[in-house]
């Protein structure tokens, strides 16, 4: 398949069975995007009505993000063993009973439970989905990053549900987790109805040289930035509405509503990057996100202007969008060529997202919330610097 490829043809290339896998699971992608976002947004009242320390806010934030990174230990060996479609179908069911945990006890080991299945299923689609448009596309950046432009449809979707549920009712994020969980359902009867053939593993690929991807350099630099990416973007994902409604600056409905409008640029970010993805070299476009998260992360952490924290959060916004998708790229067709190769990337790259929230939440705890976040500062300044000597593929 031709690298250079437009998103437009990409689609049309595609077989209707395929056409209808590929839409379904950016549907998925796009709930995926609701319910992972819609922990932050809710995260404050959850806190509230449990009566839940910054601690334990903190843990459940990475009790989602360990599950997000365990599923790729067997996310990628249970498709060798039962096929990628009963995969997806089982591990897709693990969000509906972390929400439904959720809604029915306020118990904190139990919630670490919850929220790590939460992540369980997360990881696992997430890595169904990466490795399905990535061998259909041949590991073009357009594609991906127009699959997690859906991510960001939904995460734009998220904070408007929560707070259209709370806004008169204190407790109504329990409407916004039952809203969650029908979308989940939904999700499983649309699911049944794909054909996965085009993505299945063959025999000769579930044995030969199954980890010969881990002495590939684009590889190893792919997991290196998407690890600092991910210390920044789980925590603000986890921490952004707390942070903005505790320094101050805004109330409960408006830090909604930013929360909103970052996601809004992320959007616009993605479907920006899918545009020109076949046109820059994924390396350069790197750098570049990289250094405008440093720059935006300052500013967003350093000032209590609401003008100043709206440019900020925007070019912060704009600056996230297109990381995942794009460092997906710089490893060229590694993901297309090698079945374990997503789930290693995941589960290797996702431990940032893991330390970081729970870091940020035991230093709030006794410092602030403001002090706890300018620690993202260090994985921002190591990811510039990371992304300067990264080549990415020759392939390109």
């Amino acid at each position: 398949m031709e690298k250079n490829i437009r998103k437009e043809s990409f689609f049309r290339s595609l077989a209707p069975n395929d056409r209808y896998m590929i839409g379904n699971l950016f549907f998925l992608y796009l709930i995926q995007g609701i319910y992972t976002i819609m922990i932050g947004s809710i995260l404050p009242m959850i806190k509230a009505e449990y009566n839940l320390s910054y601690q334990i806010g903190g843990y459940l934030i990475s009790a989602h993000s360990t599950g997000n990174i365990v599923a790729g230990l067997f996310a990628g060996l249970i498709p060798l063993l039962i096929g990628i479609k009963d995969s997806l179908m089982i591990l897709n069911l693990l969000p509906i009973i972390g929400f439904f945990l959720v809604l029915v006890t306020g118990n904190p080991f139990v919630l670490i439970f919850a929220f790590l299945l939460t992540g369980l299923g997360r990881g696992s689609i997430s890595n169904y989905n990466n490795q399905a448009v990535s061998t259909l596309s041949g590991g073009n950046s357009s594609p991906l990053n127009a699959l997690h432009g859906f991510f960001a449809i939904g995460a734009v979707t998220a904070p408007l549900i929560a707070l259209a549920c709370t806004r008169f009712d204190r407790i109504g994020w329990r409407i916004a987790v039952s809203v969650i969980l029908a979308l989940l359902v939904l999700s499983v009867f649309t699911s049944a109805f794909m054909k996965m053939d085009s993505v299945t593993y063959s025999r000769s690929e579930k044995k030969e040289n199954a980890f010969g991807f881990l002495g590939e350099r684009p590889f190893r630099f792919s997991i290196g930035i998407m690890f600092l990416y991910l210390c920044v973007e789980a925590t603000v994902m986890g921490w952004m509405v707390t942070y903005y409604e505790e320094c101050g600056v805004l109330a409960s409905g408006s830090a909604q509503l930013l929360n909103s409008l970052l996601w809004i640029t992320i959007l616009l970010g993605r479907f920006g990057c899918s545009a020109i993805g076949g046109r820059f070299n994924p390396a350069s476009i790197i750098r570049v996100l990289s250094a405008g998260i440093l720059a935006f992360l300052c500013i967003v952490l350093f000032t209590n202007n609401l003008p100043l924290m709206l440019a900020g959060t925007i070019g912060l916004g704009l600056s996230l969008s297109g990381m995942y998708g794009t460092t997906v790229a710089n490893a060229g067709d590694v993901f297309g060529r090698y079945p374990l190769a997503m789930g290693i990337f995941v589960t290797l790259s996702g431990i940032g997202s893991i330390v970081t929230p729970s870091v940020i939440g035991t230093v709030a705890e006794s410092a602030g919330i403001r002090t706890g976040m300018r620690i993202l500062l260090v994985p921002a300044v190591l990811l510039l610097a990371v992304a300067i000597l990264n080549r990415g593929s020759r392939s390109k």
